[in-house]
């Protein structure tokens, strides 16, 4: 028989009907899956159920060879023969252990709803930027969230405007006509078209002046109070289903356009 220097913690067990605290090793409890035999009053138990370890490293002798089990058990059983004194039992720590299975089953299901929980994050962070990017639309197609979407710029210190779509705008007619009594002033007629079942903000106008080749002569963009009569609010842009018209003055200057075009837009 040897003996063997043991310089990490000991494990100790404790039998349930004498008492007794016995050192064991790691194997034994593998082979046996935890069931061992008292050397003391031969008491066959699970050795988990009281499992802890001792801080001061020791010289113990091994331990005897497994004994064969009483009648009625199967399988062999460690014989536990290495005791541990009363004063050393009382400094072990127990030990908690866990199936290996569950633990990674533990972690895994730990693991997917960190994944969730940051997923669920990215897509608040990304209808949060929806909202704001696209806020005056939400609010024309859905009137109700129209107050959410105000707290929620008092927040963020913007506001929801009209909304912006340019496709469902049209130029129904335009003309351009030379002022009889000044051969320099041009008046441009247009009447404009909101399709939209919502009232939108007044796009821009670009009027470009163009000679017999078809070629640019000069461009320029028109505000919705540059073309607007002084009576009318822009703020409260175009109502939902409606047309106007309007009528600009322009001095053409030295240029002699042969035709024009004009488009509407939004910055």
């Amino acid at each position: 028989m040897r003996n063997e220097k043991v310089i990490a913690m000991s494990m100790v067990t404790s039998c349930p009907n004498c008492h007794t605290t016995f050192r064991i090793r790691h194997e034994e409890l593998q082979a046996s899956r935890g069931r061992v035999r008292c050397g003391h009053c031969s008491e066959i138990f699970n050795a988990f159920d009281s499992l802890a370890t001792l801080d001061e490293p020791s010289v113990v002798a091994a331990p005897a060879p497994p004994a064969p089990i009483e009648s009625g058990e199967t399988g062999t059983v460690p014989n536990l023969q290495t005791k541990v004194s009363s004063k050393s039992a009382k400094s072990a720590k127990p030990l908690s252990f866990t199936d290996k299975a569950a633990e990674k089953a533990a972690r895994r299901h730990r693991h997917t709803w960190a994944w969730f929980a940051a997923v669920l994050l990215m897509l608040a962070l990304l209808a949060a930027q929806a909202a704001y990017y696209f806020r005056a639309q939400i609010a024309a197609y859905f009137p109700d969230l129209k107050p959410h979407l105000q707290r929620y710029c008092e927040l963020l210190q913007c506001t929801v405007g009209l909304p912006q779509f340019a496709e469902l705008l049209s130029i129904e007619a335009s003309d351009l006509q030379a002022d009889a009594n000044r051969l320099s002033l041009i008046v441009l007629i247009a009447t404009l078209r909101n399709r939209a079942p919502f009232a939108q903000a007044y796009p821009l106008l670009e009027l470009t002046f163009t000679d017999t080749q078809d070629q640019l002569v000069a461009r320029r963009v028109f505000t919705a109070t540059q073309y607007l009569a002084s009576n009318v609010d822009p703020n409260l842009g175009m109502q939902a289903n409606s047309e106007f018209t309007t009528k600009l003055f322009i001095d053409s200057g030295d240029l002699k356009p042969a035709g024009y075009r004009l488009l509407l837009f939004y910055p």
